[in-house]
């Protein structure tokens, strides 16, 4: 199976946060990407201005959860 580029996966972020608000956890899962690239993409998008960010549940650390502006 090839490897995406950070850009088609950023793109593959950007289409699943137009269905609602998800964690890295849930973007992670959804898209089948580790979580390190989840959260490298959903920061870039966040940084540009194109997703936001609030906290979620609290456990033994915040969740982060990552909506479309």
């Amino acid at each position: 199976m090839p490897k995406n580029s950070i850009l088609e996966t950023t793109k593959k972020v950007l289409k699943l946060l137009k269905k609602g608000e998800y964690s890295v956890n849930e973007v992670s899962s959804e898209l089948r990407i580790q979580w390190k690239t989840a959260i490298k993409s959903l920061e870039f998008l966040k940084e540009i201005g194109l997703v936001e960010e609030s906290k979620g549940k609290i456990t033994y650390r915040s969740e982060r959860l990552f909506r479309l502006k």
